[in-house]
């Protein structure tokens, strides 16, 4: 605590403060706002500040948070996962955004007391490997928070001081840490505390919402064709009967190189499989191929394009060609058909007669015109072939309403404009003798067209919860939780995966 004068040779920036010679050259419309001037002796006085209740704790990631302004580009990421160090820098500002930099850094005090009994109310004790007792005073305080306000159990969320080389460093006021997590969960935050009795502060502070994620991921991708049980089919190869009972050479050795269906897609068995299977996507199909394949065909089209030798880990690479694919064309459209009437004789209608309604009886059955119309299926007794009918005959020239846009199917004649094959002078209600009417049911037949991403595959959990193409690539969106997690993995960042 206390203050000194200090004496600062400066040359003035004509753009904060007005000078003759500067007016008479227009300086302020030159790029160059420095002019030459003999140095100028400004006098203030430096005062140290302390910590006040008044204060509030920032959150970054590497402790980069602006100056006086707030600057949020190194917040914690949105997307971690569980068993991976997720650091964290929490800074003491003033209310103006100044940084208390010559306040001390936070930190634990942690003593050892080699002895057999300690009272519980005065102390709090743990035991350590070798039978004694951890005695443990602090002035700060960690807590993970869940996005409903739980608080992790500590042996949950363990927080880890880590200011390393920093530790000697002058510059304080900030808790340099990171966060190591079994737990997952959404919207989750850190939550600071800092008490200082001899000074009278108590000070707390929470992070910025983020996620921490299962360690397995939760976007798996998978292709079709990505489904190769390599080690089952060996097995099935066995003809021969000294083969038959051979678990360690089919389970231990060949499937242990080849791998199963429910592994990595970049196994052995699944890759190979993969690329023979899909060699014309991969390769021909400039909607489907991968990167490298899309650069010769442009090549070959002399089409110019900006190239990148850019070379990724093959687990990466995999999953920037699958990327690279518009998102419609991993989702594929799907089929639209609602012409299935024909039920060959089954009940269920689970696979035929999907859009076969009820029989409508003709001699009661009420139709509809205007908003409330809907389309019936005609059966035409003679030849068993179905049509799709409109019943909004507003054009017809001969409807007999019984009421406000209603009429009955038995009042039935040639100007509704149905196109029914019927002999001259068949009306009403004998149109019974040739033909059934349904209700129309307009189920899509629903299965994935253009195939890309083969959501059939248990594995697949890329993409198969995806509210809008805006969720897929945001940020934080599904292309950056995958990637990230391909990153943290590959590079051990995720201890448990």
């Amino acid at each position: 605590m206390g203050s000194h004068n200090t004496i600062i040779f400066a040359s003035f920036n004509t753009e904060n403060f007005k000078d003759p010679e500067s007016g008479y050259l227009d300086l302020k419309s030159n790029d160059m706002s420095y002019i030459n001037m003999s140095p100028s002796n400004l006098t203030f006085t430096i005062s140290s500040t302390t910590t006040t209740n008044d204060d509030y704790i920032d959150f970054t990631t590497n402790g980069i948070d602006g100056f006086g302004s707030n600057l949020s580009a190194f917040q914690i990421p949105k997307i971690n996962f569980a068993q991976q160090n997720i650091y964290f820098v929490a800074k003491f500002r003033s209310l103006s955004g100044a940084p208390r930099k010559s306040f001390e850094k936070p930190g634990e005090d942690i003593e050892l007391l080699v002895t057999q009994s300690v009272s519980s109310e005065d102390f709090i004790v743990t035991w350590n490997e070798n039978n004694n007792i951890l005695i443990k005073e602090s002035s700060i305080f960690l807590d993970l928070i869940l996005g409903d306000g739980t608080v992790v159990p500590s042996e949950s969320a363990i927080f880890t001081i880590n200011y390393g080389d920093l530790l000697d460093n002058d510059g304080g006021g900030y808790l340099k840490a990171y966060l190591y997590s079994y737990q997952t969960g959404i919207n989750n935050r850190i939550r600071f505390t800092y008490q200082n009795d001899d000074l009278n502060i108590s000070l707390s502070g929470y992070s910025t919402p983020f996620d921490i994620l299962p360690v397995a991921g939760t976007s798996d991708a998978r292709k079709i064709n990505e489904n190769n049980n390599q080690a089952q089919n060996f097995k099935d190869l066995r003809f021969q009967d000294v083969l038959q009972n051979k678990p360690a050479l089919f389970d231990d050795f060949l499937g242990q190189i080849v791998g199963t269906d429910k592994q990595s897609p970049d196994t052995l068995g699944i890759k190979n499989f993969e690329k023979t299977a899909n060699f014309v996507s991969n390769v021909a199909d400039p909607d489907t191929c991968n990167l490298k394949s899309l650069g010769s065909l442009l090549k070959e089209l002399n089409i110019t394009f900006e190239e990148y030798n850019q070379h990724f880990p093959p687990s990466l690479q995999r999953l920037v060609d699958i990327l690279s694919v518009g998102i419609s064309r991993q989702k594929g459209g799907t089929n639209q058909y609602q012409l299935n009437f024909n039920d060959k004789g089954f009940t269920n209608k689970t696979v035929f007669g999907k859009n076969k309604g009820d029989l409508l009886p003709v001699d009661t059955t009420i139709l509809h015109t205007g908003p409330e119309s809907r389309n019936i299926i005609a059966l035409e007794k003679f030849s068993e072939e179905y049509s799709l009918i409109n019943t909004n005959i507003l054009s017809a020239s001969d409807v007999e309403y019984n009421g406000i846009n209603t009429y009955p199917l038995s009042t039935y004649n040639s100007t509704w404009g149905w196109g029914l094959v019927l002999p001259g002078g068949v009306e009403g209600i004998d149109i019974t003798d040739y033909y059934q009417f349904y209700d129309f049911d307009g189920t899509t037949e629903g299965s994935l067209l253009q195939k890309f991403v083969d959501f059939d595959n248990i594995e697949n959990t890329y993409i198969t919860s995806l509210t809008s193409d805006e969720d897929y690539s945001r940020k934080w969106g599904e292309m950056e939780n995958i990637i990230s997690h391909n990153l943290y993995t590959n590079l051990n960042l995720i201890s448990g995966s």
